[in-house]
């Protein structure tokens, strides 16, 4: 059976340049293992540290061995909310260890297992707990970058001004220095007509609740010092560059400021693959979010 329009819009390997659908997803998933079987093996970690009850409520620290006071990036894997692990996630940790900078790859429950509302108060849990430690470790500079689901799933804490408020009054807040979206997905409301929502299995609530492109929201207070970068590569989804697009221009309403990046050349998949090359433009960026006082070029 043919794969309608709308459901190839929201799968991102049909449009990638460099291999077809299966090819590219078989690669990827090789990489991935091969990627963070190295340096698992190579980068000294801190693995399963758990910030929830679940076995998937946990995350990895690379670069334990790093002084106390290192700045920290923060990575949340994507998977349509359903898919991927935080054990697959290696490609985010060799260069910014290398420069210094610990990485901690955050796990998180999967749906049919859960609803999304549980996953979204999951990575609020997990950064609240990160954020503690950075503060009692001296860091003073956090940077957090999610991927695909992962984007929105970052994407969701701009949106919550009790949790704001509470990391605010707790001194934890001013750390967070940038949050990177990487080919986001901000609107639910069209995945319910694709196949990925049957393990998703998203309420009306669910779906006005957490398509956070379409909210009307106005803050008391906007978001200042927190710089937040909605990327996505040329090669992704027309809807996946759409999305991104919007919700950059969402989000200038409650955040002062905010770049929207188009990477060229580059699809859903090697743009975090990427992040192992130094000269790529989003790895420097993020280095110097975490090092601003490096020469970064």
């Amino acid at each position: 059976m043919a794969m309608s329009e709308h459901e190839r819009l929201y799968t991102p390997s049909e449009w990638s340049k460099r291999y077809k659908s299966e090819e590219l997803l078989e690669r990827f998933f090789k990489f991935c293992e091969e990627v963070t079987e190295k340096v698992r093996k190579t980068v000294d970690c801190e693995l399963n540290v758990p910030y929830g009850p679940t076995e998937r409520a946990k995350y990895d620290i690379y670069g334990s061995d790093l002084p106390k006071d290192a700045p920290i990036f923060i990575f949340i894997h994507g998977g349509y909310w359903q898919e991927f692990s935080k054990d697959l996630t290696g490609f985010s940790v060799p260069f910014f260890v290398e420069n210094n900078i610990k990485v901690i790859t955050v796990g998180y429950d999967l749906c049919p297992n859960v609803k999304l509302g549980d996953i979204v108060a999951e990575i609020k849990s997990a950064v609240a707990q990160i954020l503690k430690y950075a503060a009692n470790s001296g860091s003073k500079y956090v940077c957090i970058a999610g991927h695909s689901a992962g984007a929105h799933l970052a994407a969701c804490l701009l949106h919550d001004d009790n949790w704001i408020n509470r990391m605010t009054q707790q001194g934890y807040f001013k750390l967070l220095k940038k949050i990177i979206l990487i080919s986001g997905i901000y609107n639910l409301k069209p995945i319910v007509d694709t196949s990925y929502a049957i393990a998703l299995n998203l309420t009306d609530e669910e779906i006005e609740t957490f398509s956070i492109s379409t909210l009307d929201e106005a803050k008391d207070h906007r978001i200042s010092d927190l710089k937040v970068v909605v990327a996505v590569g040329d090669c992704d989804s027309p809807v996946f560059v759409d999305e991104t697009r919007q919700y950059a221009q969402k989000i200038i309403s409650i955040v002062d400021n905010v770049e929207y990046l188009l990477l060229k050349d580059i699809d859903h998949f090697d743009i975090v693959e990427k992040l192992l090359d130094p000269n790529y433009h989003l790895a420097k960026l993020i280095l110097k979010c975490l090092q601003p006082d490096a020469n970064v070029r």
